[in-house]
């Protein structure tokens, strides 16, 4: 008899998902800190021509889908999202010090939970409509760790155009 295929997608071990949200030995990337070093408030609210955010714009957007998601894995429920608000957020110069801290702490609160193997296995989103379930490790590795990577591609990327990176 066949054996039944497991339909719930999980993330990589604790150890490797921790790596992939920060790794502060740069194997690949830089490490989200370092990418947000060294910018002035001007700096990171400046938008480069014909672009349309500013670092501190991208940044405001990656603490804000950050913030989701642990509201989302600590309810272990959906929270209510405003996209309008909340997805591509306003940012101001006297903002940037306030923000640059927020998402730093965000992030070593999302490794602390990438530490919990037995947690990244809980089930986030039951299977349903032919989809398959998925985990807290999932969630995590998908809509953060991913989605963090892309991002801060583009800050390095917007930082070249500016002049302000010298990694």
């Amino acid at each position: 008899m066949p054996r039944a295929v497991d339909p719930t997608l999980y993330g990589p071990p604790a150890s490797t998902l921790e790596i992939l949200l920060d790794d502060p030995a740069e194997h690949d990337i830089p490490a989200p800190e370092r990418v947000l070093a060294g910018l002035t408030a001007e700096q990171a609210v400046t938008v480069p021509p014909s672009l349309p955010y500013s670092v501190a714009r991208i940044v405001a957007h990656m603490n804000s889908n950050m913030m989701f998601n642990l509201g989302l894995i600590r309810a272990a429920n959906p929270l209510t999202y405003d996209e309008e608000l909340e997805d591509w957020p306003a940012v101001t110069a006297a903002d940037w010090p306030r923000l640059v801290a927020q998402f730093l702490s965000n992030l070593a609160h999302l490794k602390q939970l990438a530490r919990q193997q037995q947690d990244l296995e809980r089930v986030l989103y039951p299977a349903a409509d032919g989809q398959a379930a998925w985990t807290v490790g999932y969630k995590l590795a998908l809509s953060v760790a991913k989605h963090n990577a892309y991002h801060l591609g583009q800050i390095i990327v917007i930082r070249r155009l500016l002049g302000f990176w010298e990694g």
